[in-house]
């Protein structure tokens, strides 16, 4: 009777053993998918940064407002997209849509599209105090340039806002201009507006780095 409920015991614990080698072996298998399919490791910050030529950003900024429908997209676009080209990884892997809700300064008026696109991206290459310092500069620039500068297509009277906001920077243009926000001389101008800031952040970034 003994040997009876030894048997019985044994079977017993035996069974709950293999049934958990079973499930183990089972699951190995999915662990092991995971572990092939699982994301690579976030890339470290700041990214890597390749000399671009300011002329180049220029145009391309230009270029991608029209692209992207918004000036905060085209700034971002023509470096990160640049370096993207150039580099592929990491740089490929961000969005410029993020910036969407950049246009029209915030459409708020606010900040102009163009210097956060334009900073976005500088924050992505630069460690923070040398983003600081970048920003200040740009910011100062931005200030006191006459935009448009690059004109294209169109002969635009230039004017210098003042302000970092787009109510201010937009406004005291189409008051000069006489043209209204929908109209193609407007586009222009702030098509120029996002590849001249872009420009601007990529010079004052590489005679930062000395390039």
């Amino acid at each position: 009777m003994a040997n009876l409920q030894t048997r019985r015991e044994f079977l017993k614990t035996s069974g709950k053993v293999l049934a958990g080698v079973a499930l183990t072996g089972a699951a190995l298998p999915l662990m092991n998918t995971r572990a092939e399919t699982a994301a690579p490791a976030a890339p470290a910050h700041p990214y890597e940064y390749v000399r671009l030529d300011p002329q180049a950003v220029l145009e391309r900024g230009y270029q991608s407002f029209y692209k992207y429908g918004g000036c905060g997209m085209g700034a971002f676009d023509a470096i990160i997209g640049q370096l993207a080209d150039v580099q592929g990884y990491p740089h490929n892997q961000i969005p410029v849509q993020m910036l969407s809700v950049a246009s029209a300064g915030f459409f708020a008026g606010t900040l102009c599209g163009s210097l956060a696109g334009a900073m976005m991206a500088i924050g992505l290459l630069c460690e923070p105090a040398e983003a600081k310092e970048i920003q200040a500069n740009l910011f100062a620039w931005y200030k006191e340039h006459p935009f448009p500068g690059y004109q294209p297509e169109f002969k635009n009277p230039t004017t210098v806002s003042g302000s970092i906001d787009c109510l201010d920077s937009c406004s005291k243009f189409m008051e000069a201009a006489q043209v209204r926000m929908g109209d193609d001389e407007r586009k222009a101008r702030c098509a120029a507006v996002t590849g001249e800031t872009a420009a601007k952040a990529i010079e004052l970034l590489n005679a930062a780095r000395g390039l």
